[in-house]
C-alpha cells in the first residue's frame, strides 16, 4: 500500500472538541481506519475525551485533544501483518484533522511516556456508570 504525504496542519489544535464534534471526528477517523486496515481496529483512548463523551461525566464540555495508547496499537497491528501500522494510523489521524480543520496534535500519544512499558494491550474494564466516586 502506497501512502500519500500527510496534509499540512497547524501544530496545535485550538478547536474545542465538544461531545458533538468529537462524535463526528471519531466517526470519520473510524471510517478512515476501516478503509486503511480493511478491518475494525481497536484503539485505546483515555483522558479528557473520555470525560467529554461518557454520559455519566457530563460536567466537562470539551477537550483540546484525544489521548490514545500508541505503543500497544502499533505492536498489535504489526503482529497482525501490518508492518506500516504506525504510518497508516498517523495518516488517518492527519486526514481527519485536515477535514475538520484541527491541529496536528488533536489526537496524540503524549501520555505514552507516563504509561508502563508494555507491548500487549490487556484490558480490565470497570464501567464508570457502576463506579462510586467519593
Amino acid at each position: 500500500m502506497t501512502l500519500l504525504p500527510a496534509p499540512i496542519l497547524n501544530d496545535l489544535n485550538e478547536v474545542p472538541l465538544t461531545r458533538k464534534l468529537l462524535t463526528q471526528v471519531l466517526s470519520d477517523l473510524s471510517e478512515r481506519l476501516y478503509r486503511s486496515f480493511k478491518r475494525q481496529v481497536r484503539l485505546v483512548v483515555h483522558g479528557g475525551a473520555v470525560m467529554v463523551l461518557h454520559p455519566s461525566l457530563s460536567h466537562r464540555e470539551s477537550t483540546q485533544d484525544v489521548d490514545y495508547v500508541h505503543r500497544s496499537f502499533v505492536s498489535e497491528y504489526r503482529a497482525l501483518g501490518f508492518p506500516d501500522a504506525e504510518q497508516r494510523l498517523r495518516m488517518c489521524i492527519a486526514e481527519t484533522a485536515y477535514k475538520f480543520s484541527l491541529g496536528a496534535d488533536w489526537m496524540n500519544d503524549h501520555a505514552d511516556v507516563a504509561l508502563p512499558w508494555a507491548l500487549e494491550c490487556v484490558m480490565t474494564l470497570i464501567p464508570l456508570s457502576q463506579t462510586r466516586f467519593s
